[in-house]
């Protein structure tokens, strides 16, 4: 890479933006996509709208059979109608689940779990103005973005043998340290942007962990960059309107999502954490390295509430 391009990485507006992915994907392999899914099984989560959307479509444009699991019914079918019309056809199908629910995901599990499951993708997110608390007493981004997928994880990792895991951090998450403490609090102030980060840093560790405890399952954590998509209109108007001219496409987001569901050239690799097709560093700042023994109060906590 030339010494442009290094010190535009670093800039990270110049990196995460569409830029940075249209620079970035001059070194992209396009033998690295071409392949055939025909048969391979992929679940997605959030997959009605933006980066889960893109997801799901580029999956079945590879001819793999994709499952988009939805919190909302109603938004979850009219995705699959209109993913159907696009060319996925009875490929495409729709499984209702709430992240935030535990007897919704032990549902999805036992949907799913005497069947093979080639890719799963944990894409689901939300990112709240003020606190919302589960009924089981969680936060409600700590629920959906982490102990959800961990349920579900772990409840289909027989049928995940020889597969992979996929979860779709954020940039954010490189600006906050690992604090297990953070990830349960219910009280006291709060900070929407911050608590989202906390979770998706959790994302990234917990990936980790899985990945060296699981020799079967490949699992990884990836940031798509700035991508412009519902949720960041929703949740981030100012940053998006700021930053519209220069946010990626839902596409553009997802690609590094598709490749490592996809590329041949990944089978039997371990977990990474990857930005545009590369393995990137989780630890930018010194600061946000986890404090010994953290992660493995992380692992004991989830296990905890796994019960």
């Amino acid at each position: 890479m030339s010494l442009i391009g290094r010190l535009l990485d670093h800039s990270v507006v110049f990196d995460f933006d569409r830029t940075g992915f249209r620079r970035h994907a001059r070194a992209f392999d396009p033998a690295d996509l071409a392949v055939d899914l025909s048969g391979r099984r992929a679940l997605v989560t959030g997959a009605n709208a933006g980066l889960g959307r893109a997801t799901a479509e580029a999956l079945l444009a590879l001819g793999a059979e994709v499952h988009l699991l939805c919190r909302s019914a109603e938004r979850g079918a009219a995705a699959r109608e209109a993913l159907a019309r696009a060319g996925g056809g009875d490929r495409v199908h729709l499984t209702v689940v709430d992240l935030g629910d535990p007897a919704s995901v032990d549902a999805c599990v036992a949907r799913f779990a005497a069947q093979r499951v080639d890719v799963l993708v944990h894409n689901a997110g939300l990112l709240n103005d003020a606190r919302v608390v589960t009924a089981d007493g969680w936060p409600q981004e700590t629920a959906v973005h982490l102990l959800g997928p961990y349920r579900l994880t772990v409840g289909l990792r027989g049928a995940l043998a020889g597969g992979r895991v996929i979860f779709v951090s954020s940039g954010g998450a490189l600006t906050q340290r690992l604090d297990v403490d953070a990830l349960q609090r219910t009280t006291g102030p709060y900070d929407g942007v911050v608590a989202y980060a906390q979770t998706k840093r959790a994302q990234i560790v917990l990936a980790a962990e899985l990945d060296a405890a699981w020799p079967e399952v490949a699992v990884h954590a990836m940031h798509p960059g700035w991508a412009d998509t519902g949720g960041v209109a929703r949740s981030l108007p100012r940053f998006h309107a700021l930053t519209r001219p220069l946010l990626r496409t839902p596409a553009q987001g997802a690609d590094t999502i598709v490749w490592l569901a996809a590329c041949p050239r990944l089978a039997g690799a371990r977990g990474d954490f990857w930005f545009d097709r590369r393995p990137a560093d989780a630890y930018r700042l010194a600061r946000t390295r986890e404090a010994p023994g953290e992660r493995a109060r992380l692992m004991a906590w989830l296990g905890e509430c796994l019960g």
